[in-house]
């Protein structure tokens, strides 16, 4: 009976003293000074965990820059009595602050915290470390393989509310292109022909005054005839015909279904594909309609007054023919599109029908 006791007792206090070592792993880990991961290995530790009392032994007992805040942590966790599992803890959360100083600083804290709120803390620390994210209005598209797309936007707060309240949830996507006028911006491509009016018949009068007249012409047998009826007889199959004259520039665009609001940008598109500014290549849909005379100077909004300008040549154009010259600037002459340069020299035509 008494041996059993023995044995017993003998049991119960190698328990007592593994679990008093684990109260005191600052003291285990000062004690693997000058230890190797075979040696620990050798002791009867596994090998994970001689890696990570060698671990905790460089960051607590290592050589640092920081030695004051190094003592200052190690003194915490013995008072504490935190074991491995909560040192190994507090190391996980210190691993993800990358400046040094504030590593320090949060593994002090945490050390100095008792084990059960050592994670809580730990979690409220780094959200007051992060920064916040800052945004701005943008737009992304992202293509799937299966024929879908994901639209990315990030816009006034309110307004993009009022569109997503108006998404189905049950077709989002088909609800959403629907709530957009005409479905969304569509890639539209146009044929589009260029007749030459001389090429047919004279000019008796242009509607480059006003727009929304048609312009009168007298064919080679002497007939006479609106613009019209001119395009119906030689490009009806075309599409849509832009008419140009040598002399006065584009004349009026005729379609299937005739949209006021564009004829002009339609003509201007096809006498200059590109910005009109010498040796420009950026492309018409990229382009402002400038006025050569200028509008707050009393320039009409019409053909010969206007000429298709990137944004940056509409900016650096000598909109005052007056003012010393800068940069040059656009004009018509004849009704033909050209830069005039800033300094003693001809004219540049730049419309290829010029």
């Amino acid at each position: 009976m008494l041996a059993g006791w023995g044995a017993f007792s003998l049991r119960f206090m190698r328990v007592q003293t593994f679990f008093a070592a684990l109260g005191r792993a600052i003291d285990l880990v000062a004690e693997c000074a000058g230890l190797s991961e075979s040696d620990l290995v050798s002791f009867g530790a596994t090998s994970a965990d001689a890696s990570l009392l060698l671990s905790l032994h460089h960051t607590y007992f290592g050589h640092t820059n920081s030695t004051r805040k190094q003592h200052t942590a190690a003194d915490a966790a013995r008072r504490r009595g935190h074991g491995l599992v909560t040192l190994q803890l507090i190391e996980s959360f210190v691993a993800k602050v990358r400046d040094h100083n504030k590593a320090w600083d949060l593994r002090v804290e945490l050390c100095q915290t008792s084990a059960e709120l050592v994670e809580n803390v730990a979690r409220k620390r780094l959200r007051e470390m992060r920064k916040p994210r800052t945004y701005a209005e943008r737009a992304k598209i992202t293509q799937h393989d299966n024929g879908l797309a994901t639209l990315t936007v990030t816009a006034d707060s309110r307004e993009l509310t009022d569109v997503f309240k108006g998404i189905d949830q049950e077709r989002p996507g088909a609800s959403f292109l629907e709530n957009i006028e005409g479905g969304g911006v569509k890639t539209e491509v146009t044929a589009m022909a260029v007749m030459q009016i001389d090429d047919y018949a004279e000019l008796l009068k242009g509607n480059t005054d006003k727009d929304g007249e048609e312009f009168i012409v007298r064919t080679t047998d002497g007939a006479t005839m609106t613009g019209s009826q001119l395009v119906e007889r030689a490009m009806l199959d075309k599409g849509i015909v832009v008419a140009v004259s040598r002399e006065h520039g584009p004349l009026d665009v005729f379609r299937y279904q005739r949209f006021a609001n564009d004829k002009q940008r339609l003509a201007l598109a096809a006498e200059n594909p590109c910005c009109a500014w010498k040796g420009c290549k950026v492309p018409f849909e990229k382009c402002q309609i400038h006025h050569i005379k200028a509008w707050a100077r009393g320039g009409p909004t019409n053909i010969l007054n206007l000429v298709p300008l990137c944004p940056y040549h509409n900016g650096v154009n000598d909109d005052d023919p007056d003012a010393p010259p800068m940069r040059g600037r656009m004009d018509r002459i004849g009704g033909r599109t050209a830069w005039l340069p800033p300094y003693d020299a001809s004219p540049v035509f730049t419309s290829p029908f010029n």
